[in-house]
Order: structure tokens, then C-alpha cells, then sequence
């Protein structure tokens, strides 16, 4: 005669068999969420052309840096008012960041989509944009003209050798502050005619 099986037995093989299941599906679920969120088309954007915002709300707003990830970057210039877009590529060290490691690299910028193919991201400078020479005193006190070449930052592109107080008492709080031209040649111009 054949022994009957223990009952705790025979289910605590289903019992385990079904935990091993469930484990497997838990730990697989991210992952192909994440992958899921990556695959879905993402709208193009043209070449220098500023997304609007149903469009930038449209990108993936999961993902992470890599290599062939583009920084869709605006850079509005307070003083004059007008607005530069770049595409640039990642630096390495934020290839595998996610939107909050990128926001935390990135402070001065402020991320309004982000997915695995494109950052779109806009920042406000308190400087001039590239298209402009400025003339204005450097730290000495020389009047000096400077030019933004790199989009970020002012560089000095030759001093006068005179100061603010040389020009026009009409001028020299707009010289101060730093005053725009179009051209080199517009600000030479503009030197000659005050030194008269």
C-alpha cells in the first residue's frame, strides 16, 4: 500500500515554483518599462528650429545621456534681447545620467523635456549675444571692447588704453553698463566721432 503524500509537501513546491515566477517578473519589470519609454518615437526637431512647448512636452520624458543624445540648448541674452539655439553633444562624463543628475550637472540651465535621444533645455544670460562688440571698462578701468565668441561668456578682444571718463558725459553710463554695436566697424565709428 502506497503512503499518502504530505499535503504541506506537494504545495510547497507550487508554492515556491509560484514566489520564483513572481521575482522574475518584478525584477524584469523595470527594465523593460525603461526600454519601453525609450522605443516610442520622438517627434524631430529641424535644425534651428526652437521646439514649442506641446512639442518639447511631447518628448520622452524618461531615459539617459548617451553618446548620441543631443543638448537641444536656447540661450536667451537678457541685455539685447535675442535668442541663440545650438545642438551640441554630451560631454562624457554625463553619458548614463538621468533628467536629475543632468539638472544637478547643468544648474543654470532649465531642462523642459528630456529622453534618451534629445535634451531640450533654455538658460537666461546677463550678457550680450554673439552678434553684437560691446564697449566697456575692464576690470582695471580701460575702456575696452569685448565680444562674445563661445555664447557663454564675454572675451576681451583688445583695450583702448583710455577710460570711461574719456568719452562724452552723455555716454559714460552707457559705456559703464557696456554699450552695443553691431559692427567693429559701427563701434570705431562710433569712438572717432566721440573723440571729436
Amino acid at each position: 500500500m502506497q503512503k499518502p503524500k504530505n499535503l504541506w509537501y506537494t504545495w510547497g513546491w507550487w508554492i515556491a515554483a509560484a514566489m520564483a515566477v513572481l521575482t522574475t517578473v518584478a525584477l524584469l519589470w523595470q527594465p523593460w518599462t525603461l526600454w519601453r519609454q525609450n522605443s516610442v518615437a520622438q517627434p524631430p526637431v529641424a535644425e534651428g528650429e526652437v521646439p514649442d512647448e506641446q512639442a518639447a512636452q511631447s518628448l520622452s520624458q524618461g531615459g539617459f545621456v548617451s553618446a548620441a543624445t543631443l543638448l537641444d540648448q536656447t540661450l536667451h541674452y537678457l541685455p539685447c534681447g535675442h535668442s541663440v539655439q545650438r545642438r551640441v553633444p554630451p560631454e562624457n562624463a554625463w553619458i548614463g545620467m538621468d533628467r536629475a543628475a543632468i539638472e544637478k550637472a547643468l544648474p543654470d540651465y532649465r531642462v523642459t523635456a528630456f529622453g534618451s535621444k534629445e535634451i531640450v533645455m533654455q538658460r537666461d544670460m546677463g550678457i550680450f549675444c554673439p552678434k553684437h562688440w560691446v564697449l566697456k571698462p575692464d576690470d582695471q578701468g580701460e575702456l575696452t571692447i569685448w565680444q562674445n565668441e563661445l555664447g557663454e561668456a564675454m572675451v576681451r578682444v583688445r583695450g583702448l588704453g583710455i577710460g570711461a571718463e574719456d568719452v562724452p558725459e552723455s555716454e559714460r553710463e552707457s559705456v559703464r553698463s557696456g554699450k552695443p554695436f553691431d559692427t567693429l566697424e559701427t563701434l570705431e565709428g562710433w569712438l572717432e566721432s566721440a573723440d571729436s
